[in-house]
This record gives C-alpha cells, sequence and structure tokens, in this order.
C-alpha cells in the first residue's frame, strides 16, 4: 500500500504558510519552516515506497498524518479568524473616532 501523499502534502503546505505568517512569533514561525522541510524529504523518500496497510506502525503514522492536518487546518482558521478580529478592532475605533466627532462636546 502507497502512503497517503495528498495529505502529507496538505500538511507541508500549511506549515510553509504558517512560517510566512506574521502573526506569529519568530520561534513558532521557524519552527513551522523546519518541519515543513523535514516532513517535505520524508515524503520525496515515501513516494516510492510500499507499506503492509495492516502495519501497526502504518496505521499509527496514518492516524497521527490525519490529526495533525485536521490541528493544522484548525490552526490556520484560527489565525485567520484572530487577523479578521484585528481587523474589526481598527474598524470599530475609527467608527468610535467618528462618533465623538459627531458628539461635540467631551466630557472628561
Amino acid at each position: 500500500m502507497l502512503f497517503d501523499t495528498q495529505t502529507l502534502t496538505r500538511i507541508i503546505e500549511r506549515s510553509f504558510d504558517l512560517s510566512m505568517s506574521g502573526a506569529l512569533s519568530p520561534e513558532t514561525r521557524a519552527e513551522y519552516l523546519a518541519h515543513g522541510k523535514r516532513l517535505r524529504e520524508l515524503m520525496m523518500r515515501l513516494l516510492g515506497a510500499r507499506f503492509d496497510a495492516e502495519s501497526a506502525v502504518f496505521k499509527q503514522a496514518t492516524a497521527a498524518m490525519h490529526d495533525t492536518n485536521h490541528a493544522l487546518a484548525q490552526a490556520a482558521d484560527d489565525l485567520n479568524k484572530v487577523t479578521q478580529v484585528v481587523g474589526r478592532l481598527g474598524e470599530l475605533a475609527g467608527y468610535l473616532d467618528k462618533a465623538l466627532q459627531l458628539a461635540g462636546k467631551v466630557i472628561t
């Protein structure tokens, strides 16, 4: 049986995407980059390999890969949500500035 390289490719792509995200710390970006490179190297070696589908190691690797893919998708979605909220905060501040300009006199 061949390894699921499509899912592994998505994981690698997400790792590289997150490694370039300015919303993450430089240390975290570096870790995503390092993991993406390592996984890409492993995928190249896995492309021609065949496995016993009933092997415990194969099943464990496949399960971990699918769990990791799901977790990375969630992390990317959460990161997008955080970025959207930051944009909404700036938008809110703009609206409040405009409201204060219309208020005339502000009591302090």
